[in-house]
């Protein structure tokens, strides 16, 4: 009989099972990661097996290299836990109360376990209220798919995103480039027209002399300049 190699399916979960007792008990830990004045006992080889992070820390020349005690800056203590057990347990809990210090902590640290699950977390919470946040927060940590998923959403359901607070605080550059897409939904341009009127009127006097270049993305009959005057000035 030919010999046969055999995979099992419980080896590296048993490994990191082991790994995250020994973490818990600080057994054979080679680094102390200080965050927040708190200390969290790790091992070199599982931090940077996970991240290109800590890997370029403790394999380049960097002053870290061989330190027992690294400072983390740019996250919480808490954040840090959340992030320790993931790389020790490949397990995440992401919540709306922690996902907006748990992203940026996880593009810091390079974990892309972490960065993929909070973006999917996002995409499910996405809501008219919501999305045009959600999409200037992905476009800052460079989330491409959640960026492009909050865009559609916005486009989908326009008439409602510009109902919300977060339209009517988007600068005019922004609402210039959600006006013109040609993927907006809108069964006509009233609701665009009534949406960049809305915006002008929440600040007028700083707003109003950007309303010619807005109205020449609203294609609609009768757009005279004394009927868009009118609209302006009623309360």
């Amino acid at each position: 009989m030919a010999p046969k190699d055999v995979m099992t399916n419980c080896h590296a979960k048993s490994i990191l099972n082991a790994m995250n007792a020994l973490r818990k008990s600080s057994t054979l830990c080679d680094v102390t990661l200080r965050v927040e004045q708190k200390d969290f006992a790790a091992h070199r080889i599982v931090l940077a097996a996970c991240s290109d992070y800590f890997c370029a820390m403790f394999t380049s020349e960097l002053s870290e290299k061989d330190k027992p005690y690294v400072d983390i800056q740019g996250l919480t203590a808490s954040t840090m836990e959340i992030l320790l057990d993931f790389v020790y347990t490949e397990t995440v809990h992401v919540t709306v109360e922690n996902v907006q210090e748990l992203l940026p902590a996880a593009c810091l640290l390079q974990l892309k376990g972490v960065k993929q699950a909070c973006c999917e977390f996002l995409e499910s919470q996405l809501d008219p209220s919501n999305c045009l946040g959600i999409r200037d927060f992905a476009e800052t940590h460079n989330c491409v798919d959640l960026m492009q998923a909050a865009e559609v959403f916005s486009q989908k359901h326009f008439p409602e995103v510009v109902q919300h607070e977060e339209f009517i605080l988007l600068n005019r550059e922004e609402v210039e480039k959600l006006i013109k897409c040609d993927e907006i939904q809108v069964d006509s341009e009233e609701p665009v027209f009534e949406a960049v009127i809305n915006w002008v009127k929440h600040s007028k006097k700083e707003r109003e002399d950007s309303l010619p270049e807005l109205l020449q993305y609203v294609r609609m009959p009768l757009l005279t300049p004394r009927y868009i005057t009118d609209v302006i000035d009623t309360e």
